[in-house]
């Protein structure tokens, strides 16, 4: 068990929940990319339909929402890398350092 202050403890939850609002993220992506694909697949030449121009609207409000969720895992990360006095090795980045943190310590 790797004892950390309380300042990195309540860091390390807020990571962990951006951590897991970023895996939703992934997921939503990946789930509306995949209805685009299908629905793109059969759609005639010309104006699109409106339920094709729906999907794209839901593609870029995921995509976003996406982009917000690393952007607060880099946040938190970056809380937390201060707060436990952690080194991040130069050649790596912050979200590879801390999400291989996270996995070697579930316990924490």
């Amino acid at each position: 068990m790797t004892n950390l202050s309380p300042a990195a403890s309540t860091a390390l939850i807020d990571v962990r929940k951006a951590a897991q609002a970023m895996k939703q993220a992934a997921t939503d992506t990946a789930t509306v990319a995949d209805e685009l694909r299908r629905y793109q697949k059969f759609a005639k030449p010309g104006q699109p339909s409106p339920h094709l121009v729906q999907v794209r609207q839901s593609q870029a409000r995921v995509r976003q929402a996406s982009n917000h969720a690393k952007q607060a895992f880099l946040k938190a990360s970056t809380a937390f890398v201060r707060e436990a006095a952690l080194k991040v090795p130069t050649r790596q980045s912050l979200e590879t350092y801390v999400t291989a943190w996270l996995a070697a310590n579930p316990e924490a």
